[in-house]
């Protein structure tokens, strides 16, 4: 079966973890996890290319449901966002909530590197923009790249630019990035991920399989088992 999961749980290294640990207490059902954008993963669950989605886009998947794309659909764990940016930032932008700092970016033109890919990622920052009031589009200092998170931080970095960032994608990336958590008011920054079973998928059985395992006490404790592994602490509470 296909798993077609956001860059940014696919980045931070958990959805491969806990597919490996599925399959050793199924044998008879092999998962692939394909990383993709909010928008094109359920693009793929639509047309039946991919047997289960696993996003972070609450309207997105709003609407998917709506349109009875999906037979089940269940909050499988959560994490948060965080803002990324240059460590000399952190004392001016700690603290502060998020729509405060884009009023300030927006102000002094500090470089803003943005992912613009109709990720779940992408949503929560328009999101954050627009209760700001503000519109930061076709500005000199935005810099929109179009791709996922991975990348998207190496950008920020080579740029000393300032990003928003789901915080697991982050911590794996943290080594080879110098760009930091700029500690901003973590309101409004809660990142739930949703997994929903494509109406059109050919390994539906197998697809439902996994999203029970996933949502019951086994699965729980095997992605607890990977927070633990990857990063020594929860940040995708089941």
């Amino acid at each position: 079966m296909i798993v077609a999961a956001g860059t940014t749980v696919v980045d931070s290294g958990l959805v491969d973890l806990v597919a490996a640990t599925f399959e050793e207490t199924h044998p008879g059902i092999q998962v692939s996890v394909v990383a993709q954008p909010t928008r094109l993963a359920l693009e793929l669950g639509r047309d039946g290319a991919a047997d289960l989605t696993i996003t972070h886009a609450p309207q997105q998947e709003a609407q998917y449901v709506a349109e009875g794309l999906a037979s089940v659909a269940v909050t499988v764990f959560t994490s948060r966002f965080v803002l990324l940016g240059p460590p000399e930032l952190k004392p001016r932008f700690q603290g502060r909530t998020l729509p405060e700092v884009l009023k300030s970016i927006h102000a002094d033109g500090i470089t803003f590197v943005s992912r613009g890919d109709g990720s779940g990622t992408h949503d929560k920052e328009m999101a954050q923009w627009q209760e700001a009031g503000l519109d930061p589009r076709g500005e000199p200092w935005y810099l929109v790249t179009g791709q996922g998170m991975g990348p998207t931080l190496l950008i920020a970095d080579q740029t000393r630019g300032v990003t928003l960032a789901e915080y697991g994608a982050y911590l794996a990336a943290r080594e080879i990035i110098t760009i930091v958590d700029l500690e901003v008011e973590a309101l409004g920054l809660d990142n739930p991920y949703t997994a929903m079973v494509s109406a059109s998928s050919a390994q539906q059985k197998a697809a439902e399989t996994f999203l029970e395992w996933l949502t019951s006490a086994e699965g729980r404790a095997a992605i607890e088992a990977a927070n633990a592994e990857l990063f020594g602490e929860t940040v995708y509470q089941p």
